[in-house]
């Protein structure tokens, strides 16, 4: 009865880690898309504008290319950890299904 409870918590909490990380790939794709967006309008106005100096130009390219860097390094992070939290998961499963067998 207690294999059959535990079993049932593990499957919830695998659709949980799921779930959630479905919701950070949706609005991490929204936002990046908008972001993206907002640098392609923000380059053409300042690239094309004749008042605006090659410096200003040039800071403000470094730092929509910052931005995108550190967006991708985030991302990257939240994935390793989401990978962690399922290890964490399948090795309890592995060391209970262990236990249960002895």
């Amino acid at each position: 009865m207690d294999s059959k409870i535990i079993d049932s918590n593990k499957k919830i909490f695998s659709q949980l880690v799921d779930f959630q990380k479905n919701m950070f790939e949706n609005s991490y794709a929204m936002l990046s898309n908008i972001q993206e967006q907002g640098e392609q309008l923000f380059s053409k106005a300042i690239e094309k504008n004749p008042l605006v100096p090659n410096d200003t130009i040039k800071v403000c390219t470094y730092w929509m290319d910052f931005i995108k860097k550190n967006r991708k390094n985030y991302k990257s992070y939240v994935d390793t950890n989401f990978m962690k939290v399922k290890d964490i998961f399948q090795l309890n499963e592995s060391a209970d299904s262990s236990s249960i067998k002895k």
